[in-house]
């Protein structure tokens, strides 16, 4: 079941027995728990609505047993749940079996293994509702859904510049743009200048940010970034990996210039996103190959470096970026 079916069955008010909700959308999947409570009777949703954490076999049962209270259903939301407390279900008979008036949801941080007993009793019956990671569509249309809850503007380009700035996370892309909606006002319009001047850039936009300005030549605009990112506690070790990543992204486009295939072709070597696939492109096309590999080298080597100790993290992290844009520069046209 996916996660149109499951809502369509929360429409429809046709939800009956156990389901199994789990992914690495918790924000999408904690909305999806707030519409099976809209399904309850709302003057008595807290008493016919139960959720247990890691609770004993017996106390689930009895949860689960219970008649609605002056209602036609009720729901119990099981979390923290582990394959001792499925075994103990499956041995009494009860991992699937609950009454028709009871709705049971196992709700699973981040996705449950396919070997779990719980996934291979549900699955076949079409109750495993899986929440994948946010794609770019579904995270603008959480903004653009957020944007009218809140009756602010914001357009299409400034929503994808957030949501490349903030990343994928559900929850964190909701919490950085409730700062700029709140910075603006109900009636007011999120520009891109208040996306940069009030959210929090990912290490992953910060470090690939660092990198483009500078290839580009500005070097002190990416310098400042660093020093912001460190001075906020970004961690040194995770921007360095974020930034051989990048590197690498830069090497296979100046790799495939230097064979001479075109623009589309290298977009789809790429992967992901055009826009920063044309940008990706743009960069390597300042940097020779040979220079590219030694920025890599560079920055891989920061992790030596820390765990043999003759440099600290942040030490470690300015060296790879002063030897690559600084000491051995090369640009190629």
């Amino acid at each position: 079941m996916n996660e149109t079916e499951f809502y369509s069955a929360i429409k429809s008010k046709s939800l009956q027995g156990g389901y199994l909700l789990h992914g690495p959308e918790e924000l999408t999947k904690a909305f999806a728990l707030e519409q099976v409570k809209a399904m309850l009777e709302p003057s008595l949703a807290d008493m016919n609505y139960l959720p247990l954490h890691a609770p004993e076999p017996e106390a689930f049962l009895a949860a689960v047993d219970q008649l609605p209270f002056f209602d036609e259903r009720r729901v119990v939301v099981v979390t923290g749940f582990d394959e001792g407390f499925l075994s103990a279900l499956e041995e009494k008979g009860r991992l699937t079996r609950f009454p028709p008036e009871t709705i049971v949801l196992f709700v699973q941080r981040g996705s449950i293994k396919k070997t779990s007993r719980l996934y291979k009793a549900l699955q076949p019956m079409n109750r495993v509702v899986e929440y994948g990671a946010l794609n770019e569509d579904r995270a603008l249309q959480k903004v653009q859904r957020e944007a009218a809850l809140r009756n602010v503007q914001i357009d299409r380009a400034t929503a994808l510049y957030l949501i490349h700035r903030v990343g994928l996370d559900g929850y964190r892309l909701v919490n950085e743009f409730s700062k700029a909606a709140g910075f603006v006002g109900r009636g007011g319009t999120v520009t891109k200048a208040v996306v940069e001047q009030v959210t929090t850039a990912s290490e992953e936009f910060t470090s690939f940010s660092i990198i483009d300005d500078l290839l580009d030549g500005n070097k002190k605009q990416g310098y400042r970034k660093l020093s912001q990112a460190l001075m906020r506690g970004d961690s040194a070790m995770g921007l360095a990996g974020l930034m051989v990543w990048r590197l690498k992204q830069l090497l296979v486009a100046r790799e495939c210039l230097d064979l001479g295939m075109n623009e589309a072709a290298i977009k789809t070597k790429l992967g992901g996103n055009p826009n920063a696939a044309y940008y990706t492109i743009k960069n390597a096309r300042r940097r020779s190959a040979n220079s590219l590999r030694r920025g890599i080298a560079a920055f891989t080597e920061v992790s030596a470096n820390v765990r043999q100790g003759i440099y600290k993290d942040r030490e470690a992290l300015l060296l790879a970026v002063f030897d690559t844009f600084e000491s051995r520069e090369e640009k190629q046209a």
